[in-house]
């Protein structure tokens, strides 16, 4: 066993948000030069990221970092325990989306050495919960070259327009993720100018019907891409977009919040949970929220929790003066914001956090 590499444990080439942790974690390793092998967990969509690591190794190291879920790290430690049994460190690398952590997860920390997650919004409902060392390390967001389509072209929608556009998972908890406000916003706003457009990236959707999904409206300006997009084309649909319109009622990260960023966006979003690390008035505009409790079903494996009710009145006027204003600066300054997730500049920031677990 080898102590000057990771053991890199996740959903290395499933197009998940845990799937681009370790992917983006890697991307810093590979900055630094530090060598590290991966065990790529089994999805229904695992093989449909391609990668490739210059410094992929074969060796068994002596630090792993299980990037999942705390739930999906209890039922390996059962399934497998001989990847907790043989690493000298294991760490976590946790995500969770609500500012409670649930008692029924704790012994998902007990299971790891030191706990990393990617805001203090998360620090903070670990450590509530756990006396362990828990940091909060914000991973690297990779900006891709963008290499068409013209996504304006192929869907119809004017050169002249104002573009709003929002990405989610089909598959993952649609009442946090919160579509519906994103939508109802647009609505409030478009039947008064019609010069503004939705586009609705859907992931894990490939053969997705609307009748399926009687919520998601039929309407010409309401644009649906749900086929799997490269990251070059995702790039592109960026690219296609004058705003990102995230009415989420929490995250723990928000990691396409920050690819909007890089890419020039104005964000309009939620003023709450994880993006506050990142989000400010000088780069974004935000949206008002009141508390609202999570009901049973809405979040899974959760304690009684709450979480925001975004202020669908105050998105739609932030959606206006957005097309009115251009905002210029905030695009400016939500660039820079964007640029301090880059693999570069987290490598130098972590580096000597990072050598000081391979001594």
């Amino acid at each position: 066993m080898q102590s000057d590499g990771f053991n890199l444990i996740g959903y290395a080439t499933s197009p998940l948000g845990l799937g681009e942790d370790l992917r983006s974690f890697a991307a810093m390793l590979e900055y630094l030069g530090i060598p590290f092998s991966v065990i790529d967990i089994p999805t229904e969509s695992q093989g449909q990221v391609k990668v490739s690591w210059t410094h992929l190794s074969q060796n068994d190291f002596a630090t792993s970092i299980f990037f999942m879920s705390a739930g999906t790290c209890l039922r390996l430690s059962e399934i497998h325990p001989k990847l907790f049994d043989t690493p000298k460190i294991k760490l976590g690398y946790f995500l969770w989306e609500l500012p409670d952590f649930p008692k029924k997860l704790v012994p998902a920390l007990d299971l790891v050495d030191h706990i990393w997650c990617p805001t203090k919004f998360v620090q903070k409902a670990i450590t509530d919960k756990t006396k362990k060392l828990t940091l909060s390390i914000p991973l690297p967001v990779i900006k891709h070259a963008s290499t068409g389509p013209n996504y304006r072209g192929k869907l119809g929608i004017p050169s002249d327009a104002f573009v709003s556009l929002y990405i989610f998972d089909i598959h993952s908890t649609l009442n946090r993720k919160n579509p519906q406000a994103t939508i109802e916003t647009f609505l409030n706003v478009v039947k008064d100018d019609n010069q503004h457009y939705l586009i609705l990236k859907i992931n894990r959707s490939e053969g997705m019907l609307l009748d399926s999904h009687k919520w998601l409206p039929r309407h010409p300006n309401i644009k649906y891409v749900t086929e799997v997009l490269s990251p070059s084309q995702l790039a592109a649909l960026y690219e296609a977009a004058d705003c990102y319109l995230s009415l989420h009622r929490s995250e723990g990260f928000g990691r396409t919040l920050v690819e909007a960023q890089q890419h020039g966006l104005i964000v309009i979003s939620t003023n709450f949970s994880g993006p506050a690390d990142f989000l400010n008035e000088e780069n974004a505009l935000l949206v008002g929220w009141q508390r609202k409790e999570v009901l049973r079903g809405d979040y899974p494996d959760c304690d009684p929790s709450w979480w925001s009710e975004p202020s669908v009145l105050e998105a739609a006027q932030r959606l206006v003066e957005a097309k009115k204003t251009k905002s210029t600066a905030r695009k400016e300054n939500a660039k820079k914001s964007g640029e301090q997730f880059s693999p570069q500049a987290l490598a130098s920031k972590y580096k000597p956090i990072l050598l000081s677990y391979l001594r």
